[in-house]
């Protein structure tokens, strides 16, 4: 067997499956390699990570073993069973955590290379067991020397695999501790496991397994993980941290979460190894090849630590009583918790306790490793928000932040610290996070230094940028923008934006503004810039993305002016609405920027740009809601007092339209012609009272997406597209686009 050092990405594995860490290494073990089920493998690479000295004799290893989409990283997924007096001690112990056979960072599996045909296995990769797992584990640390193991311990998949240590290598292994797992995999957990198999399968990029690593199945693989999801945690779990709380208009806290979740998986996960893995679990059954079931189990002859958890519906509690009662001297400990299966991985400290105790290391005995600062904490989990804007938006996002944060850290396992907030008149920056309860206060007594522009930003992100994973969130209707937005990518800051102008600013000045992004790696994200909460851009890109031919884009993309036409409907003057309008914080800054349709060009450009177009902001066809006369620049009473004089003309229009039996709707249409080539135009149209744009009512919006695809039933995005509360819901959501999470199940 060969041994090296060096990083486990030489494995070959696809595309975004294959995250290996900085600190994993690379054993190898010559093949062939026999599989249980039959066949063997030409070889195998494991990735591997240890922590402390192996002793002399080789005798004071610890195996840890991680759960289905967990990595070798246990010190990151574990972190608090690791230190002085812990459960792991470095400083006694020689810890060992590998990636097991078949996944996707730095072992072998379905994302490595075949070498028989010189591409990736994935859904071709033989059937594997978890004794196969251990097998190649045993390989490993004989490799490392070890000759001893003092414990092996590990969770859900991790204690299927604690269970075959003990059986296969009983002369090796002296003590086990098996925690929220099974001796047998349940009927119950084969149909979970096959019902997420199937969502993955139902994806039409599976091709059977014969997938084209640079175009996965994630749709399938992210719905694989939401069923899990639900598995992992308990019904009183979901209800104490989601409840019916809404996290959008038309988007629950929970299915928020979730796709959440499912978009962590993809980013980090491999489809096939999902598989793999899931099928090598249904194959678990200590008694296979083995005997009676009951007989297996007092066959075990380690000390053994049984942990279970009286919430979790995956594996559920009677599975660990049954092992703690058949295993001849068990040791069975209940953790009492509402997180489901899930609090081996929340309820860390509890654990470390239960494994301390069972070694002989009760944490009084030894002082513990010091609580991590929060700032140490924050510098691996956190995100530093600097806003700019304090209007509606702003302070509507500072308020559900400082409402939701403890849900929101918990749910997305991510510390938020929101480190500066900007107006026109000042700056404040506090690394160490403002009070939100107080920010307004602490904003209105800081020294006035004006607005944030290309001028005064360097000094201020170069601030920023010193902070763990900064981001500037712009919620302004600010020109120049995009001066600033470039600053910032080149100090490595992330941008989150509702603001428009930056993406309506001449082509060639956008195309350089989106180099600097990606040369810098990274995130600019800005739906909430169309639609507030509705996913209008994002359902553009991904149809773009996935090969549909877009024709047309139609609809009302102004909740103002929606909001505005309702009234009229009703018999309200003009100038009383646009007063209401102004007066609920529907309108621009300037609300002569909806009036006269440029607010809506802007948004069909956003849209055009989607699409591929080089148009600029003139080159989209524009007639204003209102005469082009009343919209003279002025004070907003001025406006009103312009408007006032167009009152009769408009409800005079209106009652035609009525009697017409059409109603007035304020429409932007992007079309793709001959050739390629987009148009887009906005302006007021008589809808007839048939048509779907005829039915909205106040600030909905309404977006047709029309396309090869969808071409005689449109796709339709509705709902409220303005609003404080619901673009500070889409912001938040954006926020969390920008993290990546390690999970550790």
């Amino acid at each position: 067997m060969a041994h090296r050092n060096g990083s486990a990405g030489a494995t070959a594995a696809a595309g975004r499956a294959a995250f290996v860490s900085p600190g994993t290494r690379s054993f190898q073990i010559p093949g062939p390699f026999p599989l249980e089920l039959g066949g063997a493998l030409p070889g195998v690479t494991v990735g591997y990570r240890t922590w402390g000295t192996l002793d002399a004799d080789g005798g004071n290893a610890v195996v840890v073993c991680h759960a289905l989409t967990g990595s070798a990283d246990a010190d990151l997924w574990w972190t608090q069973m690791f230190g002085p007096g812990r459960a792991l001690d470095p400083g006694r112990d020689f810890i060992v955590c590998s990636n097991i056979l078949g996944s996707c960072y730095g072992t072998t599996g379905p994302t490595s290379i075949d070498p028989a045909t010189g591409a990736p296995w994935h859904g071709t990769f033989p059937a594997i067991t978890i004794r196969d797992m251990v097998r190649v584990q045993r390989a490993l640390i004989d490799g490392l020397g070890v000759r001893r193991v003092r414990m092996a311990v590990g969770g859900s998949l991790g204690g299927m695999q604690v269970l075959e240590w003990a059986l296969l290598y009983p002369e090796l292994v002296e003590a086990v501790v098996f925690v929220a797992s099974t001796a047998r995999h349940s009927a119950w957990c084969i149909g979970l496991s096959e019902a997420q198999r199937q969502a993955i399968y139902a994806d039409p990029r599976w091709r059977d397994g014969r997938y084209d690593a640079d175009e996965p199945p994630v749709a399938g693989l992210s719905a694989a993980r939401m069923m899990a999801m639900l598995s992992y945690r308990s019904q009183p779990s979901f209800e104490e941290r989601f409840g019916r709380r809404p996290q959008t208009e038309d988007l629950f806290a929970v299915e928020s979460y979730l796709r959440y979740q499912g978009k962590q998986l993809v980013d980090r996960f491999d489809p096939a190894t999902y598989v793999t893995l899931t099928r090598a679990m249904d194959t678990h059954d200590v008694s296979r090849g083995r005997g009676d079931f009951e007989e297996v189990l007092r066959g075990v002859r380690q000390p053994t630590l049984v942990v279970s958890i009286d919430s979790d519906v995956l594996y559920w509690p009677w599975e660990q009583r049954e092992v703690a009662m058949l295993v001849p001297g068990a040791r069975l400990a209940v953790m009492d918790s509402p997180h489901g299966h899930d609090a081996f991985l929340i309820d860390v400290d509890r654990l470390n306790d239960m494994v301390a105790d069972f070694r002989g290391r009760p944490v009084a005995a030894a002082p513990a490793a010091p609580a991590a600062p929060a700032d140490q904490a924050f510098a691996e989990r956190g995100l530093s928000l600097l806003v700019l804007g304090k209007g509606k938006v702003g302070r509507e996002l500072l308020e559900q932040i400082r409402v939701q944060r403890t849900e929101l850290e918990r749910d997305y396992d991510v510390l938020l610290r929101v480190v500066g907030v900007a107006d026109t008149r000042a700056t404040m920056l506090e690394p160490r996070g403002v009070d939100l309860a107080r920010w307004e206060e602490a904003l209105a007594a800081a020294p006035a230094t004006g607005p944030v522009d290309a001028r005064s930003a360097p000094a201020l992100l170069d601030r920023l940028a010193a902070l763990p994973r900064p981001v500037l969130v712009d919620l302004t209707a600010a020109d120049g923008m995009e001066d600033v937005y470039e600053q910032a990518f080149r100090r490595g800051i992330d941008v989150i934006a509702s603001n428009k102008r930056p993406l309506a600013v001449a082509p060639r000045r956008l195309e350089a503004l989106r180099a600097a992004r990606r040369q810098h790696h990274r995130h600019w994200h800005y739906d909430t810039a169309v639609g507030a909460s509705l996913p209008v851009i994002g359902t553009l890109r991904r149809l773009v993305r996935t090969g549909d031919r877009v024709q047309r884009v139609e609809g009302s993309l102004s909740g103002t002016l929606g909001y505005l036409c309702t009234e009229l409907a009703r018999g309200t003057p003009l100038s009383l609405a646009a007063r209401w309008a102004m007066g609920l914080g529907y309108c621009e800054a300037d609300p002569r920027d909806d009036l006269s349709g440029v607010d809506s060009a802007r948004k069909a450009l956003i849209l055009a740009r989607e699409l591929g177009a080089t148009l600029a902001l003139e080159d989209v066809e524009v007639e204003p809601f209102v005469p082009a006369a009343l919209l003279a620049p002025g004070t907003p009473d001025a406006l009103i007092a312009a408007l006032r004089g167009h009152d009769e003309a408009m409800a005079a229009r209106v009652e035609r339209l009525r009697r017409e039996g059409k109603v007035l709707r304020y429409v932007a249409r992007v079309a793709v012609g001959e050739g390629g080539r987009v148009e887009a135009r906005v302006g007021p149209e008589a809808v007839a009272l048939e048509h779907p744009l005829a039915r909205l009512v106040g600030v909905e919006a309404h977006v047709a997406f029309t396309t090869a695809r969808h071409a005689e039933r449109p796709l339709v995005v509705q709902g409220a597209g303005v609003g404080g509360a619901n673009t500070a819901g889409g912001v938040i959501a954006e926020i969390f686009r920008i993290t990546s999470g390690r999970g550790a199940r």
